[in-house]
C-alpha cells in the first residue's frame, strides 16, 4: 500500500505540469475567442467614433501615433460643430424637422399689385432649439472621449475578458457574444431609421440656408449632403456612447450572475469570492461616476426632443402652427428619441435588480448544506454578513435606478396621458 501511495503521488507530481499547461491553454483559448468574436471588432468601432485611439501601440508610446490620434479627434469635433452650424443655417430641429414660416415682406416689390412676395424665415428659438442642445451634445462627446481614452483602468477589455473567463462553458460564451452583438445591431438599426427620417424630412419642401440664399444650386446641394452627413454623425456619436454604456451594464449584469452561480453551485473560498465582488464594485463605480455623466447629458437632450416633438405633434406649440407633421415620419422620429432615452434606464434597472438578488445570496448559501458542507461555519457567516451589507445600485443623474421606480414612473405617465386624453387635451382629428 505504501508503494502504491508513493507511486500515485509520483504520478500526480509528474502530471501536474501537464494539468497546469492545459489550464493555461484553456484560458488562452477563451481570451482569443473573446478578442476575435467581439472585443477587437467593437474596439475598432469605438476607434472610428473617436472614443478610443485610432492607432495604438501597446508596447511603447509614439509621438506620430499620438499626433494622428489628436488630429483625427479634432476633425471629428470640427465635424460636430459644423453640423450644429448647418442645422441653425437650415433651421432644422431634431424634434420636428425644418421650421419655416412665410412672412410678408413690405420692402419687396408687389407683383401685379395683387400678390405680395413672402419670404421664408426660421421661427425656432435660437437659444433653446440650437445653442443649448448643441453645447450639451458637444460636452457629452468631449466628456466621453476624455473618460474612455484617458482613464487609468481600461475597463471594457478587462471587464469583457473577466466575464468570458467566469462564464460556464462554450455555450454560455456563444450566448454572451450573441447578446453583445445584439446591442451593436440594435444601435445600427436605430441609426439607419434615424437616417431615413432625416432624408424624408429633407425631401419634404424646400431648404434655405441662412446667409447663403443666393448661392448656386450646386453649392446648395453640397450643403444639403453635408447637413445629412453631419446630422448622421451626431446620431452615430450619441448612439455609440449610449450603446457602450448599455453594453458595459450588460457585462456587469452577466458578471454578477456568474459570481452568484459560482457561489451557489460549487464550493468557493470566501476571501477569493469577496475579492471578486470588490472588483465588481470598482467597475460599477467607474460606470456610475465616469460613464454615466455623458450618457445623462445625451438622455437629457433626447427626452427634451421627444417631449417637444410630442407637444408639437398634438399642436400645443404656441408659435409653430405652420410646420405640419410628415405622416408616420414625425411619429417615428419621436419614437426613436424615446427609445434612445429609455435604453440606459432599462439596462441600469436590470443591473440594480441583479445587485438586489446578490444581497440574498448569503442567506441562500446557508440553506444549501450539500454544496458547502465542508465549508467552515464562520466562513459562511462572513459571506452572509458581507452580502447583506452590500448596497450596490446602477445610477443615472446620481439617482439609483431600480425596476420598481421605473414601473412607478411609467404608471404615472400612463395615468397622466389617459386623464388628459379623457379631458380632450389630446386629439387625433
Amino acid at each position: 500500500m505504501a508503494e502504491e501511495s508513493c507511486l500515485s503521488a509520483s504520478l500526480e507530481r509528474r502530471d501536474y505540469p501537464f494539468a497546469e499547461q492545459s489550464r493555461q491553454s484553456s484560458v488562452t483559448a477563451v481570451l482569443n475567442y473573446c478578442k476575435s468574436k467581439i472585443l477587437n471588432p467593437y474596439l475598432r468601432v469605438l476607434s472610428v467614433v473617436g472614443l478610443r485611439p485610432l492607432i495604438s501601440n501597446q508596447l511603447e508610446s509614439c509621438f506620430c501615433f499620438q499626433f494622428v490620434n489628436s488630429v483625427y479627434t479634432v476633425q471629428l469635433i470640427v465635424l460636430l460643430i459644423l453640423g450644429y452650424l448647418l442645422q441653425y443655417m437650415a433651421c432644422f430641429r431634431r424634434d420636428r424637422g425644418f421650421c419655416y414660416k412665410l412672412v410678408n415682406n413690405p420692402y419687396l416689390v408687389q407683383i401685379e399689385d395683387v400678390k405680395q412676395i413672402y419670404e421664408q424665415i426660421c421661427h425656432a428659438p435660437l437659444l433653446f432649439s440650437f445653442i443649448i442642445p448643441s453645447v450639451l451634445h458637444l460636452i457629452g462627446y468631449v466628456h466621453a472621449v476624455l473618460v474612455i481614452r484617458h482613464s487609468d483602468d481600461d475597463q471594457l477589455p478587462v471587464l469583457m475578458e473577466r466575464v468570458f473567463l467566469s462564464s460556464n462553458g462554450q455555450s454560455s460564451q456563444r450566448k454572451l457574444v450573441r447578446t453583445l452583438w445584439t446591442f451593436v445591431t440594435l444601435t445600427g438599426i436605430w441609426m439607419t431609421l434615424s437616417l431615413i427620417t432625416i432624408v424624408c424630412m429633407m425631401a419634404n419642401g424646400t431648404i434655405n440656408f441662412k446667409w447663403l440664399e443666393n448661392m448656386p444650386e450646386g453649392v446648395t446641394v453640397g450643403l444639403k449632403i453635408l447637413l445629412v452627413v453631419c446630422i448622421l454623425w451626431h446620431d452615430v456619436v450619441q448612439a455609440s456612447i449610449i450603446s457602450n454604456y448599455c453594453l458595459q451594464t450588460q457585462l456587469l449584469t452577466t458578471y454578477l450572475q456568474c459570481l452568484q452561480e459560482k457561489l451557489l453551485q460549487q464550493p468557493v473560498q470566501p476571501l477569493e469570492w469577496i475579492r471578486h465582488i470588490e472588483t465588481f464594485k470598482k467597475m460599477l463605480r467607474f460606470v456610475n461616476n465616469e460613464l454615466a455623466p455623458s450618457v445623462c447629458i445625451f438622455t437629457f437632450i433626447n427626452l427634451a426632443c421627444a417631449t417637444s416633438g410630442i407637444l408639437w405633434f398634438f399642436d400645443y406649440d404656441n408659435v409653430d402652427k405652420e410646420t405640419v407633421p410628415i405622416g408616420g415620419i414625425s411619429t417615428l422620429n419621436v419614437i426613436l428619441w424615446l427609445l434612445l432615452a429609455l435604453a440606459p434606464f432599462v439596462q441600469a434597472s436590470r443591473l440594480s435588480n441583479e445587485c438586489d438578488i446578490l444581497r440574498n445570496a448569503g442567506q441562500e448559501v446557508r440553506t444549501r448544506p450539500f454544496v458547502h458542507q465542508d465549508t467552515p461555519r464562520h466562513d459562511l457567516d462572513s459571506i452572509l454578513l458581507y452580502t447583506a451589507s452590500l448596497k450596490l445600485r446602477a445610477k443615472l443623474f446620481s439617482i439609483p435606478i431600480t425596476g420598481r421606480y421605473l414601473c412607478l414612473f411609467f404608471m404615472f405617465v400612463g395615468i397622466v396621458i389617459l386623464v388628459l386624453g379623457q379631458c380632450h387635451y389630446f386629439t387625433l382629428n
